[in-house]
């Protein structure tokens, strides 16, 4: 694939001043007609951020920032139900990933708001290895079955810190890392960070790291080797969007609210459909610059607590797991069934019943989400079989008035 066309995806409540340098980046390196913006408000979203995806988009960067009628008129048409993606809720990003796979882009990128590009790094290109097909890449064994991100990064004051969803079990143990040139298919890409690295609330109460500088190379995990895959600065071929759910939050467990760990755990279960796939997940560059949001560490390490818990047994659990399946769609159900029958044989002081429910229910959004991804992928093999008996360039334009219909425009 020589020109590989990807869809860009965030959502925020703010400014996103931070497009500027995207549509810069794009600019400089020639990317500008590979890449489209979603930008998905939520209600506490300021006019000001509709106003500068319509300047952007002005300045020949397509940047599309659909209104909340648009986003639920959307989903409607794609057999969601009412109230399945929360408002004031970073799940929102799911309406971005569901218009992205919509729009039949190559493949995602999904950056936070405050995930910046840096000017000195193609960006697209660095994420674009998903669409590689068989390349050589260093593989990078862990004896752990663990391997410790961070330490690609150089910290500006000496100690060991790990990535958030990181097992507390894995940590400070010898990774005995073996690294081997192979040909692999990267299907996911997880880009790391300057400035603030994606850490728990945890390790920012005691720490506070910065880092100063990436090593400079990037490995790809082995097929028994993970490491935590979050949702900035992360991209992933278009056939795996239908395991990548974002995970809803907000769940009461043991009297804690369950919260930001949502791409924490779609970061593992679309890593264990990659592997099952044959697949490989690629972990360095693009870097971004985390210019990280403020944050009441307190209140984050309080509703991480349940996550990092159930995690310390789930992970384990995913990492023996025998999946089903000859494609993400068919992987992704058959994990959403095999979930709910391994939570009931989990023990300890976390997996009471209330924390089993969640899982039910998290298992059965997953077929929900399932069913969305299906209902687009109808809707687009039924227009590309009508394309096929028309005329080359009647059938390129109903093409286009599908995708229109899909994700909620005026088609005419």
């Amino acid at each position: 694939m020589n020109t590989p066309k990807a869809t860009l995806v965030l959502t925020t409540i703010n400014d996103p001043v931070l497009l500027d340098d995207y549509l810069a980046n794009f600019t400089r390196y020639g990317h500008l007609d590979q890449v489209e913006i979603i930008l998905v408000p939520d209600r506490k979203t300021p006019q000001s951020a509709y106003a500068r995806c319509g300047e952007l988009s002005n300045r020949g960067l397509k940047c599309t920032c659909p209104t909340l009628e648009d986003q639920e008129s959307f989903l409607s048409r794609i057999g969601v139900p009412a109230g399945f993606v929360p408002h004031d809720s970073d799940n929102r990003r799911n309406v971005g990933y569901l218009m992205a796979y919509a729009a039949g882009s190559d493949f995602l990128i999904s950056i936070d708001d405050d995930n910046y590009c840096r000017p000195e790094e193609d960006f697209f290109a660095g994420h674009a290895a998903v669409c590689a097909g068989l390349s050589v890449q260093t593989v990078a064994d862990s004896a752990t079955g663990f391997l410790d991100i961070c330490d690609l990064l150089e910290m500006e004051r000496p100690g060991h810190v790990y990535a958030r969803g990181f097992p507390y079990r894995f940590r400070h143990l010898d990774e005995r890392r073996r690294l081997l040139d192979r040909r692999v298919q990267v299907h996911i890409n997880a880009g790391l960070w300057l400035l603030d690295p994606d850490i728990d609330a945890i390790t920012w109460l005691v720490a506070k790291p910065k880092v100063k500088a990436f090593k400079g190379a990037s490995l790809v995990l082995g097929q028994r080797t993970w490491s935590p895959v979050n949702t900035q600065n992360t991209s992933l071929i278009r056939d795996a969007i239908p395991a990548y759910y974002f995970i809803r939050m907000g769940y009461p467990i043991s009297g804690m609210p369950i919260d930001r760990y949502g791409d924490i755990f779609s970061g593992y279960f679309v890593q264990a459909c990659a592997k099952h796939m044959g697949a490989a997940v690629r972990v360095g560059a693009p870097v971004a610059l985390h210019k990280r949001n403020g944050h009441n560490y307190m209140k984050d390490a309080t509703n991480e607590w349940a996550c990092i818990l159930v995690l310390e047994d789930l992970v384990p659990w995913l990492m023996q797991l025998q999946l089903t399946g000859s494609t993400y769609r068919e992987c992704f159900r058959s994990l959403s069934f095999v979930i709910e029958d391994a939570v009931e044989s989990f023990r300890g002081p976390v997996w009471t019943d209330v924390t089993r429910g969640y899982f039910h229910q998290m298992a059965y959004h997953m077929r929900v989400w399932l069913k969305a991804c299906e209902q687009i992928a109808a809707c687009q093999y039924s227009a590309a079989t009508r394309a096929r008996s028309m005329r080359p360039d009647r059938g390129a334009g109903l093409r286009a008035r599908n995708a229109d219909i899909l994700v909620g425009a005026d088609a005419g």
